[in-house]
């Protein structure tokens, strides 16, 4: 019987082979660097035979790449998650929402500290074009988004916007690196509350409808 960390190593060299190969097809197809023989996965060598390159066939292997990579993500790592419950949220029409339910009523989460992760299936600009539904999205840095629309473990993706800056209680902090927001308090919060931040302008600007603000004031 394989044991998890036989399992781990096969699992993370799967990744990374897809990562590898993702690389260089967006390479290849954005600025006409073919990959060597060694380099290139067998699944891609029927171009190497070509001598004009097939940007629409590369485009299709880029896309088909990245849904593997995004299919076998690395776990993501956990803040205060254990901390925050999903529920109906306080705004109405507004579905779900994301509340800090600490084992104690007296905890709360200090300013500044990390909440949790907004993370998910990882974009560009080239592939976020395909994608259908693009409400979780989210613009990280320059050419990095990240989804978690088809990711439910992720507890970031619940936080809704009050469209009210009083009822505002974090903020999104690139982290580029690690793919993801970290979702950092602007103030203490405490137990029991929801957790609110701001979506922006821009994001308001691409949806058909307005959401519902929300009138209560925090203290």
């Amino acid at each position: 019987m394989a044991s998890w960390a036989s399992f781990k190593i096969c699992y993370m060299a799967s990744f990374d082979q897809t990562s590898l190969r993702l690389k260089y097809l967006e390479i290849w197809k954005e600025i006409a660097i073919r990959p060597t023989t060694e380099e290139c996965h067998e699944d891609d060598k029927d171009l190497l035979s070509k001598q004009i390159d097939d940007l629409t066939e590369l485009s299709k292997r880029c896309l088909i790449a990245r849904g593997q990579l995004n299919a076998n993500l690395p776990p993501h790592e956990l803040a205060l998650d254990d901390s925050l419950i999903v529920q109906d949220s306080g705004i109405p029409n507004a579905g779900k929402g994301l509340f800090f339910n600490p084992p104690e009523d007296s905890d709360i989460i200090p300013c500044e500290s990390t909440i949790c992760y907004y993370t998910g299936h990882w974009h560009n600009n080239f592939s976020q074009k395909y994608l259908t539904d693009k409400s979780y999205l989210l613009n990280v840095a320059g050419d990095l988004f990240v989804d978690p629309g088809p990711m439910l473990s992720i507890k970031a993706r619940y936080i809704n916007d009050p469209l009210n800056p009083v009822a505002v209680n974090c903020t999104f902090v690139p982290d580029p690196k690690n793919y993801r927001c970290s979702v950092v308090a602007t103030r203490d919060i405490k137990a029991k509350e929801e957790v609110f931040v701001s979506y922006g302008e821009f994001y308001w600007s691409q949806q058909a409808i307005r959401g519902t603000v929300h009138s209560q004031h925090c203290s």
